[in-house]
């Protein structure tokens, strides 16, 4: 809904109504109220923003990992890995902790990432970014005036004043000199502590989450077996097997894909994934169309990117009046990425858990839903979010462009059968990794919610 209001002072570097927040102009129109300019409490902003690169592939021993801004927010980053020397300033591209990301290139759809912020963990640190991530480096790194200001940037007001820095036209871009004149409304001290410590919790327990997560997945990689099968698929290249049958389907894709290692996982393990899941645990949900509604209206809709971010960007949608076990997914279950392309960085064949914020929303169709019986359902998904796994599940990939999964090839592929002692261990660090995200979820939601109740209202009045 459009909006009409006064500027005292315009920008003659900015004619455009688009770089101008009413809200921002109410900040400087309240004398005696703290603030801070966001540009004055920086030590540089965006280095590597706009830089242009050839990006060299190499192997994973010999380069570095570059993001995009997709990887940025996702859970379990996982970019690409290109040659050093393919910047020609490595450290102005190089993450560290307590950082800012801003994606910087987009459109100003309600759900898409661009304007929106990530304070850099040990899950980004250390890695590299592109062109479109504008990083914003605060002198007192990890103080409370950075971590401050992150929950007001992750705020609605303040994705909507950071996209108020927008030029260009089609992908926009954010101006430097306007992002550095954002005011950042300070509050009493006690409340900068207050969300400073929560934002802290957050970082803390999103590291804690992947690490237990990585923990769970090498206790599975240690076993003799999968280190066998992780060898015979790890590399993407030309492959040649001998399979005895029975042939499903006539693509070689399906049984060579993995270089053997589901001939070899095949003979080594009695069970079969349809022996865990039962036949109506296996499913993509219906196609309907999505009616958009305001926000109070309707249920939350996650699509297959969302699902993957550590913070996602759900859309409100009409309920399209189907049965809601086909909708929505009970704790416990698990996500596939379902449709796609087998590009490196694709989330086909990828796999989540349905925890936290996953509870209450609804998936697209394009998410294969996977709802082992109790019991296996921590050690069903570290397996198959394991390399090995993912590379299963993309060997069951049918189809031209945009592939899809074969449910009948899903239902024959291998699982391991793990001893007791092992399995509970396994369930007992994907149960600490669900209850760190839930918690780094619950603090970042609360951080944000003080800005837009107590301190935002009492600027804005």
């Amino acid at each position: 809904m459009g909006h009409a209001f006064v500027v005292d002072r315009p920008n003659v570097g900015a004619l455009r109504a688009l770089n101008y927040a009413p809200e921002i102009e109410r900040f400087r129109s309240r004398p005696g109220m703290r603030y801070v300019r966001l540009g004055s409490v920086l030590r540089s902003m965006g280095p590597a923003y706009g830089s242009v690169f050839t990006r060299r592939d190499c192997d994973p021993s010999d380069g570095v990992e570059l993001i995009t801004q997709g990887d940025m927010f996702a859970a379990e980053p996982s970019g690409r890995v290109i040659r050093l020397d393919s910047m020609a300033y490595p450290e102005r591209h190089r993450i560290r902790k307590w950082q800012i990301l801003i994606a910087g290139a987009g459109t100003l759809g309600e759900t898409e990432l661009y304007g929106r912020s990530i304070i850099a963990d040990s899950r980004l640190s250390d890695r590299f970014v592109g062109p479109h991530a504008m990083a914003l480096t605060f002198e007192d790194d990890g103080g409370e005036l950075n971590l401050y200001a992150y929950a007001f940037l992750c705020s609605r007001l303040g994705v909507r004043v950071v996209r108020s820095t927008s030029y260009g036209t089609k992908i926009l871009g954010l101006r430097k000199d306007m992002l550095a004149d954002i005011l950042i409304p300070l509050s009493d001290e006690d409340t900068l502590t207050r969300v400073a410590a929560l934002v802290r919790d957050t970082v803390e327990h999103r590291e804690l989450y992947v690490a237990r997560l990585a923990s769970a997945r090498a206790d599975i990689e240690a076993l003799p077996i999968v280190q066998e099968a992780r060898s015979l698929c790890s590399d993407r290249r030309p492959r040649c097997v001998a399979w005895p049958g029975p042939f499903p389907t006539l693509s070689a894709w399906n049984f060579a894909s993995t270089g053997g290692a589901l001939k070899l996982l095949s003979a080594r393990w009695s069970a079969r994934l349809a022996d865990i899941v039962p036949e109506s645990g296996l499913f993509n949900g219906p196609r309907f169309m999505r009616v958009p509604t305001s926000e109070g209206h309707g249920i939350t809709f996650m699509n297959q990117r969302d699902v993957f971010l550590v913070k996602p960007v759900p859309r409100r949608i009409a309920h399209p009046g189907f049965d809601d076990g086909s909708l929505f997914a009970p704790p416990g279950s698990l996500l596939v990425g379902g449709h796609g392309t087998l590009g490196e960085g694709e989330i086909f064949g990828r796999c989540v858990i349905v925890a936290g914020q996953l509870r209450e929303a609804a998936f697209t169709q394009d998410l294969l839903r996977i709802q082992p019986q109790a019991g296996h359902v921590a050690s069903l998904y570290a397996y198959l979010s394991t390399s090995v796994g993912r590379n299963l599940l993309r060997a069951c990939a049918v189809g031209t462009k945009i592939l899809s999964m074969r449910p009948d090839l899903l239902r024959s592929l291998p699982v391991p059968e793990l001893a007791v002692p092992l399995r509970e261990c396994v369930e007992r660090k994907v149960a600490d990794a669900i209850a760190a995200r839930e918690r780094a979820e619950r603090s970042e939601d609360e951080a944000i919610r003080i800005i837009e109740e107590e301190v935002l209202p009492k600027w804005l009045a």
